[in-house]
């Protein structure tokens, strides 16, 4: 059910069971998953049904540091969240993401690959993809991975006619929470602001934020000035280690179809084993294989033959009967997580009067280190393997600045209010709930410890369902 909070008198008290605050992924997830539990839930968006500029603007912010995108851009202010930016690709973490890395402090998470995989199938159904990534071993350390594809562009889209019928599920659209009031180590209340600019409250049992892996960190920052730092002992821990998925282009290829390496539709992954990532002190990287046209093979070919004749007659004999071909590879990595990277707040402040959020986004020699040694060593296997021969770009010969064309990053906003066992080490515990407060959760790839290489998104809807189970059964006790 839809409610038009714009009608709201001015003092207004909406009450439920539980309260979401944004409609991406994990807001969307959590509301409909709780909903079909019988449990009334209020989803509030501050955005409209659609984009709107006027509405995109709260979303301006700073970087400090390293290129990257304008905020504003970065990510949306609407229904269905960033979402509506999806280019659709899913793969789930791996076992290893989730462990410590002997050589990477402040990584780990509190839960593991076995606590997520129980929601696999279910957020495959939720993102319209098949239950399907198969793995296969290509020599000492070479993976070959498989993403999956979701057509789903804006999840509120996907949803809205379910939660429009819904008794259980009430939505307020332009609505935009801006404090909370606490009590005893718990909110008691939220305020939240109309598009006409009236103020409303929030009385719930549990609140949770799924605002995005900027907006979190910002308002809980806001939140706990608000309240004197009372909210989270920690202050300082809020908006630390934010990570992204920096992007580079690396190198051309040509691979023989012997092996039958092209798995859909002229695209295919890899990745480097677990062991390999330990030994030579990096972290998770994927290769991104993308089949390029005939005329772009026969020119690398060419380019081959005049290093190496043999080879270059050998491939040219396989272009004649189609089984060789041309590729260009790309990628994006797992940044580490580091104290420095951070959202803070800005000077300038948003016309509700909040601090615009300071982004602070910096890539050490680490990160680079990471996709460096990952794209030399899958070329050298590619070739001892004998199924191709990879062409690095000038800039990995060079050793020049990273290339990563027009994509800096994959807007995946993760880290800066991690998970961790205890409140010295992150904001959230391994149920998601911020460790000084009984009944505020934050859901989002912003409690991320590590990002691996995967895109966010299935994993954002893994740990929404799982969310769902804990706070069913949290919401069964205090019933007793």
């Amino acid at each position: 059910m839809f409610l038009d909070a714009a009608r709201f008198p001015s003092g207004h008290v909406q009450r439920s069971r539980v309260c979401v605050f944004g409609s991406g992924p994990a807001g969307v997830t959590l509301a409909r998953a709780l909903a079909r539990r019988d449990v009334p839930v209020l989803l509030v968006e501050a955005g409209s049904d659609e984009y709107e500029e006027t509405s995109q603007e709260f979303y301006r912010g700073t970087v400090i540091g390293d290129d990257y995108y304008d905020l504003s851009e970065a990510r949306l202010r609407m229904f269905g969240g960033t979402s509506n930016h999806w280019e659709g690709y899913c793969i789930p973490l791996g076992a290893h993401d989730f462990e410590p890395h002997p050589h990477f402090p402040h990584t780990g998470w509190p839960i593991s690959k076995t606590d997520l995989d129980p929601y696999l199938a279910e957020a495959c159904d939720v993102l319209s993809i098949p239950n399907r990534f198969e793995e296969r071993r290509l020599g000492l350390d070479v993976r070959q991975t498989q993403f999956q594809f979701s057509e789903v562009i804006g999840i509120g889209e996907k949803y809205r006619d379910e939660f429009a019928a819904s008794s259980n599920l009430k939505v307020c659209l332009n609505s935009a929470l801006i404090g909370v009031q606490a009590a005893d180590g718990k909110i008691v209340s939220a305020t939240v602001r109309s598009v006409s600019g009236n103020d409303w409250a929030v009385e719930a049992d549990y609140y949770v934020m799924c605002m995005g892996g900027i907006e979190n960190s910002r308002l809980l920052l806001w939140f706990n000035e608000q309240n004197d730092r009372q909210l989270i002992a920690n202050h300082g821990i809020i908006g630390r280690y934010w990570m992204e998925h920096p992007h580079a282009l690396l190198a051309e290829a040509l691979f023989t179809n012997e092996e039958d390496i092209f798995f859909r539709e002229g695209e295919a992954s890899f990745a480097m084993s677990r062991e390999f990532q330990v030994r030579n002190k990096i972290l998770n990287a994927d290769i991104l294989v993308n089949a390029q046209p005939y005329s772009d093979t026969k020119r690398l070919i060419a380019s081959i033959g005049c290093v190496a004749p043999g080879l270059g007659r050998r491939m040219a004999k396989l272009l004649g009967k189609q089984m060789v071909c041309g590729a260009r590879i790309r990628s994006h990595y797992e940044q580490a997580p580091v104290y420095e990277n951070r959202v803070a707040l800005g000077r300038e402040v948003d016309a509700f009067g909040i601090p615009r959020p300071e982004l602070h986004w910096r890539l050490g020699e680490n990160d680079r280190e990471t996709i460096l040694t990952t794209i030399r060593a899958f070329a050298e296997q590619i070739a001892e393997l004998d199924l191709g021969r990879v062409l690095l770009d000038d800039w990995i010969r060079d050793d020049a600045p990273v290339h990563t064309g027009d994509t800096i990053a994959g807007w995946h906003h993760m880290g800066g209010t991690r998970m961790s066992r205890d409140a010295t080490e992150g904001v959230v515990d391994a149920n998601l709930r911020i460790h000084d407060l009984t009944n505020l959760y934050v859901g989002g790839s912003s409690v991320f410890p590590t990002g691996g290489y995967a895109n966010p998104t299935l994993t954002i809807v893994q740990l929404s369902l799982r969310l769902a189970d804990h706070l069913e059964i949290v919401l069964h006790g205090s019933n007793r």
